[in-house]
């Protein structure tokens, strides 16, 4: 789909494009390897193994690959790629799920994040606001962003990914408590039952798809950045605070 996008654009004389990508497309990888406060420039080891993020990082490829190509009026196309984290919204199904998810267990949010973890969080607004932002200056400052990667960020504090979620679902119930840690050899041996189960029961039976062990290490694998970049090439600023968020 990228491609044709792209293919099209030179086509068309569509001389700028900014794609949205994710932090998946650099990992955490299945290895347990952890980033912590890296940046656009920071060379994460390991094989992104997750689908997902296998097809961004192809797509991101492609994107990069294409600034510079010529357009059929002999113009050229200038591309850059915005990572976007957790994106947070009043529609967001996966908030929506794990709501219901508390509320089937009496009302108490379990997490796997293991205590020493930490994530950062963007919003939806501010991503938003960064896009704009990204294509107005890739036509102002095409010397600047052209081929360049950003990750998303903003006021969020840092704290872990289960506090943050915590904090959203018992602002809107106070009904809400946070449970306990999950720990990770207990959702080893689930998956592993799972797939058991699975195997054994296929065709008759097919359950509803549960957490897959590349999943799981990418929960419990720390994977944080801190950086500037979208500031110091194109005055990024987040429009929305933390509290508003």
């Amino acid at each position: 789909g990228t491609e044709n996008v792209l293919r099209a654009c030179c086509v068309l004389n569509i001389p700028f494009v900014v794609y949205t990508s994710s932090i998946a497309a650099v990992g955490p990888n299945t290895a347990h390897e952890p980033m912590f406060r890296g940046n656009e420039d920071t060379k994460y080891s390991g094989e992104v193994e997750l689908p997902y993020g296998k097809t961004k990082a192809m797509a991101e490829k492609l994107v990069l690959e294409a600034n510079g190509q010529k357009l059929s009026n002999g113009g050229k196309l200038t591309t850059c790629v915005i990572r976007a984290n957790t994106v947070y919204g009043e529609k967001a199904t996966f908030l929506q799920e794990l709501y219901v998810l508390a509320k089937a267990g009496n009302g108490v949010l379990n997490y796997l994040e293991p205590e020493h973890t930490e994530r950062n969080y963007t919003y939806v607004g501010n991503v938003a606001w960064m896009h704009v932002l990204a294509a107005r200056n890739l036509q102002l400052k095409p010397d600047v962003l052209a081929g360049q990667v950003y990750y998303c960020y903003d006021d969020t504090p840092t704290r872990k990914g289960f506090l943050v979620r915590y904090q959203l679902l018992s602002s809107t119930d106070p009904s809400v408590t946070l449970g306990s840690h999950i720990p990770y050899w207990k959702m080893w041996l689930m998956i592993q039952l799972h797939r058991f189960i699975k195997v054994i029961l296929y065709p008759f039976w097919k359950p509803r798809p549960f957490l897959n062990l590349p999943l799981l290490n990418t929960i419990v694998t720390t994977f944080s950045y801190e950086t500037d970049k979208a500031s110091r090439h194109f005055g990024y600023k987040p429009l929305f605070t933390w509290a508003e968020s």
